[in-house]
């Protein structure tokens, strides 16, 4: 009889996180820890990493921080190269670095444009592509990308962050379809508001009001409601489940 429950276990895996050093992305890296997987944190800033990286030893797994800035591709090839000659292979690859605009379209810069673009795309782009190849090489992986309920409905002010958002979707479904033959799953997240100290002052009065007025739930998302699903994209629970967007928005993109 199958152990259902022992399918959303990670044990004997290897993860790497991006963006790491707070919010989404740390609080997935903590639940790959509890659920068995060693744990590659990464951040630009390696000091912020410090605290996360003594969590996850104490939760009796290894764990490493690495300094990476994914907007260059050389910084994700040395990533590669100490994941491969370090732990020996890579299992999960989830892309939570990003670069958040919250202007209106008139007033969006073009260096906040390249920000984001360079960021929150093409540094998930190269990190599947570069960081993949190991999962290629091994005939297994998971990846999990970050997109938004944004990507299906939006609000005021996030036209650049809307459309990020959409591309890395409609890429999660582009990869899925090249990279299942190999045996590589590659799916997305899409929470909606998330409350992290980087969006604290964002997420007040009447912008706050007018995302929780669309959640039937009511109320945004904490980082606790995104990782089990990290979880679950990440374990053989999911092996049949490639080229998704799971949507974990408390039904925002249901309310329209």
């Amino acid at each position: 009889m199958t152990q259902y429950l022992d399918t959303f276990k990670l044990n004997g895996k290897t993860a790497l996180v991006t963006g790491a050093s707070e919010g989404i992305g740390q609080e997935i890296a903590i639940g790959f820890a509890q659920a068995g997987a060693d744990v590659v944190v990464c951040s630009r800033n390696k000091d912020k990493l410090k605290d996360q990286v003594a969590t996850l030893r104490g939760l009796g797994v290894r764990a490493e921080a690495v300094s990476v800035d994914v907007t260059r591709t050389a910084d994700i090839e040395a990533l590669r190269d100490y994941v491969s000659g370090e732990f020996g292979k890579l299992d999960i690859l989830v892309n939570s670095a990003a670069y958040t605009i919250n202007a209106l379209a008139f007033e969006t810069s073009e260096e906040d444009w390249d920000l984001s673009i360079d960021t929150s795309f093409k540094g998930t782009f190269f990190a599947c592509q570069i960081l993949g190849s190991l999962m290629r090489d091994q005939g297994y992986g998971k990846i999990i990308n970050m997109s938004s309920t944004f990507s299906r409905a939006t609000v005021p002010q996030r036209s650049v962050y809307a459309g990020v958002k959409a591309g890395i979707s409609h890429l999660t479904e582009a990869l899925a379809l090249e990279w299942g033959p190999l045996g590589i799953r590659v799916n997305a997240l899409a929470p909606t508001a998330v409350r992290t100290p980087s969006r604290e002052e964002l997420l007040q009065g009447a912008f706050l009001e007018s995302i929780v007025s669309r959640i039937p739930l009511g109320r945004i998302a904490e980082t606790s409601d995104i990782a089990p699903a990290a979880i679950y994209l990440a374990s053989p629970a999911s092996d049949f489940v490639t080229g998704q967007t799971l949507f974990v928005d408390g039904g925002f993109v249901a309310h329209g």
